[in-house]
């Protein structure tokens, strides 16, 4: 029994030594290294296997040392996984009136529709002030079943996009990206809110699609391995040179800046970093409960309907330090491939 104790210890060490390794890594920036870019789009709950195994191991070796293996699943269920409960939102201006924002890559006459109809009932249902959609193309032409609720609306669409305000909204300028074979932008433009301006950025990253699809092949054939590796890191490269365009686009803005979309970037991601690194905050991270997680759902489903939950947070809204979010969460899995996230701004009273 001693030797089924250490070799338990062992096995409960090796664990910690990968959570610890993948937490640092987290803090670096995990999209700089290829292992780290294939863990960051992984369901990070699979490291909840290995504690939960060493939990029952310990239920009948080591009971008095359960505590250790616990901790470790703890620290999964938290750091790891991504869970947020700030304990305050710190100062906002008082009785300020609340700007709800939602961003959605709503994959707009992509599926069938009855996701249009998801899609129009959690618009009603939110009630939104602004709202940037991504993949949305077609959205704003007359004949569209969502022009009846965006009616007295401002509307400015380019190619996917589309920005929808109460408030009236500048003409859009078209900021380039940089992306093979096609062109690739994200839309700026300004409006006000109690009488500041405010910069809006309408954001959509390039996918992680084709880098991690390259890693099914190698399954089937073991030898694709390097070229794998090499399609995902060219993946990586342009997404973070995209967010290295965008961070330096807001690091020149003079004025308060809110930025949404899809940015096909968990939060440890460096292309997050890269943005957060000239000024601009998550309104979840800052605001909201729980994990806030908008993709993977449709992923699951294809295979088990049964366990239809999302499992990675893509999907961002971002403000400058002059904007604060007091309350922030995502909505429907059953309009997109993609849930909205809703954020209910104000103006900082710093």
């Amino acid at each position: 029994m001693p030797a089924a104790k250490h070799i338990l210890l062992l096995l409960t060490l090796i664990y910690a030594i990968l959570l610890v390794g993948g937490t640092i890594l987290n803090r670096l920036g995990p999209d700089r290294w290829w292992f780290g870019a294939v863990n960051l789009y992984l369901p990070q709950v699979i490291w909840l296997i290995p504690g939960i195994l060493l939990l029952v191991l310990y239920l009948f070796l080591a009971p008095r040392l359960i505590w250790v293996p616990l901790l470790c699943v703890v620290w999964v269920l938290g750091p790891v996984m991504g869970f947020c409960w700030p304990l305050g939102t710190g100062s906002a201006t008082a009785a300020a009136k609340p700007f709800r924002v939602m961003t959605w890559n709503a994959k707009y006459g992509m599926r069938e529709k009855i996701r249009t109809l998801e899609l129009m009932r959690e618009l009603e249902w939110n009630n939104p002030d602004l709202v940037l959609f991504q993949d949305a193309g077609g959205a704003t032409l007359p004949q569209s079943p969502l022009m009846p609720l965006f009616n007295g609306w401002y509307l400015r669409s380019v190619g996917q996009y589309v920005i929808a305000s109460r408030h009236p909204l500048s003409e859009v300028r078209e900021m380039p990206l940089f992306a093979p074979k096609e062109k690739h932008l994200c839309l700026r433009c300004e409006t006000e809110v109690g009488g500041r301006k405010l910069v809006i950025y309408n954001v959509h990253l390039q996918t992680p699609r084709e880098g991690l699809n390259a890693f099914g092949a190698v399954r089937r054939t073991p030898e694709f391995l390097p070229f794998a590796i090499s399609r995902l890191q060219l993946n990586v490269r342009i997404r973070l040179s995209q967010a290295e365009t965008v961070a330096r686009y807001v690091a020149q803005e003079t004025d308060p800046v809110l930025l949404a979309g899809d940015l096909n970037s968990p939060d440890p991601s460096f292309s997050c970093m890269l943005l957060r690194n000239v000024g601009l905050h998550d309104a979840f991270a800052q605001a909201g409960k729980g994990y806030g997680y908008t993709y993977g759902h449709f992923l699951l489903n294809r295979r088990l309907p049964w366990l239809n939950y999302s499992w990675m947070r893509l999907d961002h809204v971002m403000t400058s330090h002059q904007l604060q979010a007091i309350r922030c969460w995502t909505g429907t899995k059953d309009a997109s491939d993609h849930r909205p996230v809703i954020a209910d701004l104000v103006w900082s009273a710093k």
